[in-house]
């Protein structure tokens, strides 16, 4: 849902006042929220929620956060940016690896408890899916401008350098940054354009 009325309906209220704008952003909001699991304190990615082969998030939703601070910022309601800060906080407690890479998705027990690290979109569970490595790096950061909390400057840079040292000279990444450039493996240019917004949004 941020995703989606962040970049359209927000935007239309920031920049020209929308009235129209605003309400569907809320109403966005809103339906964001139907999706968070009170065990585990997260935003079940896809399927019926709570069902047990599906109980997990991905690290994509960083970008969905911002659509529930801006609408506590909006509306004066606490809640949504309460549910942001969960989320996150699951988030960063599990799916940024020591290392600084990232998990696509994070599994949960039924119970709340983490259960395992996962890919829908890379190579294989333990690899580096680089759109998935971006998010990381581009979440971190707009959560850094909502929040100030310093723990997201943390993954930022952490997230950032391995984005970096796996990066080739063209800083065009494979679709996995498992693989080298000689791979032949296909390249995705859309992780670079979203990691260059992440450092466009944290040299503010």
């Amino acid at each position: 849902m941020g995703f989606l009325y962040s970049p359209s309906c927000v935007a239309a209220y920031k920049l020209t006042g929308s009235e129209k704008g605003r309400r569907a952003a809320i109403l966005a909001a809103d339906q964001l929220c139907t999706r968070f699991q009170e065990k585990g304190s997260f935003f079940q990615a896809w399927g019926p929620l709570g069902a047990k082969d599906n109980y997990r998030y991905i690290i994509d939703c960083l970008l969905n956060v911002p659509l529930l601070y801006w609408a506590s910022e909006t509306t004066g309601d606490a809640h949504y940016a309460e549910l942001a800060h969960r989320h996150v906080t699951t988030c960063l407690a599990n799916s940024i690896r020591p290392d600084g890479s990232t998990y696509h998705t994070f599994f949960m027990n039924p119970d709340g408890t983490p259960k395992g690290g996962r890919t829908c979109q890379g190579y294989k569970d333990d690899s580096f899916w680089a759109r998935g490595q971006a998010w990381g790096v581009y979440g971190s950061a707009i959560g850094y401008t909502y929040t100030h909390d310093e723990k997201f400057l943390d993954v930022f840079r952490k997230a950032l350098e391995f984005y970096l040292s796996r990066l080739p000279e063209d800083m065009i990444p494979c679709w996995d940054m498992l693989f080298a450039p000689e791979s032949g493996e296909p390249r995705d240019s859309s992780s670079a354009a979203i990691v260059a917004c992440g450092l466009l949004e944290a040299a503010k």
